[in-house]
């Protein structure tokens, strides 16, 4: 039996198919029968050229959006650093001795400091920057200045050193006046005496003549003493650094005058005629000087019968009288340390400086070596990291070049390919070819900011551009290394960021839909282009 549908069930029959039309009717991409297309070999080339096409912006795309981008901004100076900027140095002098060595700072607002202690350190080198001895810190103790004959004791001198001239010329041998030593009789002298203490002077240098009279009356005083067949004797004795410079050279001479302390058979120190070295920075009075002799190898042990064939143990003169003698290891000094400065153009020099010494500039010798100077703190590896990828799209400007006066030291601790802007006088050596050289290097700073994607604060850095180059020094000034800085005003702000996933999705969207569309465009063109050609040519036939 058939089966008989009832009206209510055509009706719904009836409206689900008037709804499904009308659902068709908004349909966008509407379709052809696949019978009524047909694949062309132009077509073919220009599906597969879209295809290769697509792929490459697409890869293109997704490499871009794993990529991180630094966004830039210049601001004025708003960082929490305040108006105080840090400068870290670590310099080598190998023709500068700590005994004077000096680091002063200053600024254009009229802040000068001279000598700075607190936050410096020193350690003699040699001419090959090997350290010789131990790190000298003085812990920014102020000095007690060195004493000066008044004018009293200065002609009390005078006239005591007469009195033994007209005495001697008298009755020869009957006084023992300072020894004058050349090149050819140091070596001897220094090796008879137990104590030897050495006035290296300079005619021309107005401490060496204020301390000349002196010098020559602590030495009778002293000789006086010590009986001249005595084994251990304390000898005062001179060198002119004007006629023996080759010997004030060897001896580490700088500053005038120098007073060496060379002693035998003290605790610091080998036998056999070795002597330690050390320099006077006492007061320069006739008592000071006979007190400090006496106190490094008393009288009574000079005479004493058990000292008679043996040489006498002599005090350590560093360790039993401080401040008053410096220990002399090398012609050289390390200087490294740290000191705060305000944000506005200054400068920090290196250089002899001494209150009671001359120096000659053109015997002075300031070739350096820059091992570090930054501002600002050091940079952790990963900082350092994420700075080289700020700079990774910016061409190296190269090293310093030699017309500057500068040449790397370490070619494996720095790259020449990778400027390192936050320490770019890393690792870079500043000859002085001559005497009497003041080197200047100029630096501009400015800060930047860099926030790495996904940190919640950033960090600073300070970068420097550098210019350097050396020339005589001043008349009116002795050689020195010049440091001159000039903090910017202004902040770079960067921030690392990346692409936004909507950016990214709708990027995609577009390479594929603008391919695409534009690749049909392009078939269709050339599909009607060709049926166009083969109607002309079925025309001319017929």
């Amino acid at each position: 039996h058939a089966r008989v549908s009832s009206p209510h069930t055509v009706q719904m029959a009836g409206a689900g198919m008037l709804s499904r039309s009308k659902l068709k009717s908004v349909d966008f991409y509407r379709k052809i029968p696949k019978d009524m297309t047909e694949g062309t070999v132009p077509g073919s080339v220009i599906s597969l050229l879209a295809s290769f096409v697509i792929a490459l912006l697409l890869v293109s795309e997704v490499t871009n959006y794993l990529t991180p981008q630094f966004n830039t901004r210049v601001v004025v100076d708003r960082s929490l650093d305040g108006d105080l900027m840090r400068i870290n140095f670590n310099v080598s002098f190998p023709r500068l001795s700590c005994e004077f060595a000096s680091v002063d700072v200053g600024d254009v607002m009229g802040m000068n400091k001279y000598n700075l202690t607190k936050t410096v350190f020193k350690r003699p080198i040699d001419v090959d920057l090997n350290p010789l001895g131990p790190i000298q810190w003085e812990r920014g103790d102020k000095k007690k200045p060195t004493g000066h004959a008044d004018e009293l004791q200065h002609d009390k001198a005078q006239a005591l050193v007469k009195y033994h001239g007209e005495l001697d010329a008298e009755h020869p041998g009957s006084t023992e006046p300072v020894v004058e030593l050349t090149a050819k009789s140091f070596e001897g002298v220094k090796k008879e005496s137990t104590v030897l203490l050495v006035n290296f002077y300079a005619p021309w240098c107005p401490w060496s003549r204020r301390l000349d009279p002196v010098w020559k009356a602590s030495a009778l005083e002293v000789h006086a003493k010590y009986a001249k067949d005595l084994k251990n004797r304390v000898v005062l004795a001179e060198v002119d650094c004007t006629k023996h410079e080759q010997l004030c050279v060897g001896q580490h001479i700088q500053g005038y005058p120098s007073i060496r302390v060379y002693t035998k058979g003290s605790d610091h120190v080998a036998g056999g005629g070795t002597h330690d070295h050390a320099s006077y920075h006492g007061d320069r009075t006739v008592e000071a000087i006979s007190k400090f002799a006496a106190e490094l190898l008393p009288t009574w042990k000079a005479s004493d019968a058990t000292h008679a064939t043996t040489v006498a143990t002599v005090r350590d003169p560093k360790e039993s009288h401080g401040d008053s003698v410096k220990k002399i290891d090398g012609p050289g000094c390390s200087i490294t340390g740290f000191v705060l400065v305000k944000k506005v153009p200054g400068h920090l020099w290196i250089t002899a400086s001494s209150d009671s010494h001359s120096f000659h500039p053109e015997t002075q010798n300031t070739s350096h070596v820059v091992h570090h100077f930054y501002f600002g703190q050091q940079l952790s590896p990963s900082r350092k990291r994420y700075l080289e990828k700020f700079h990774a799209g910016v061409d190296a400007l190269g090293v310093v070049e030699p017309s500057f006066g500068g040449k790397i030291t370490d070619g494996k601790k720095r790259d020449a390919q990778k400027e390192d802007w936050h320490d770019k006088l890393a690792y870079t050596e500043f000859p002085s070819l001559d005497g009497g050289v003041t080197h200047e290097h100029y630096l501009q700073t400015v800060l930047t900011t860099i926030k790495p994607w996904g940190a919640s604060s950033g960090f600073n850095v300070y970068e420097y551009t550098q210019h350097s180059h050396f020339m005589k020094a001043d008349e009116k000034e002795s050689p020195r290394a010049k440091f001159h800085f000039d903090p910017s005003p202004m902040q770079i702000y960067v921030a690392e960021e990346r692409q936004k996933f909507y950016h990214f999705i709708t990027t995609l969207m577009a390479i594929v839909g603008g391919v695409y569309s534009v690749m049909g465009i392009a078939d269709g063109c050339l599909h009607n282009g060709l049926q166009m050609i083969k109607k002309s040519n079925l025309g001319k036939q017929g």
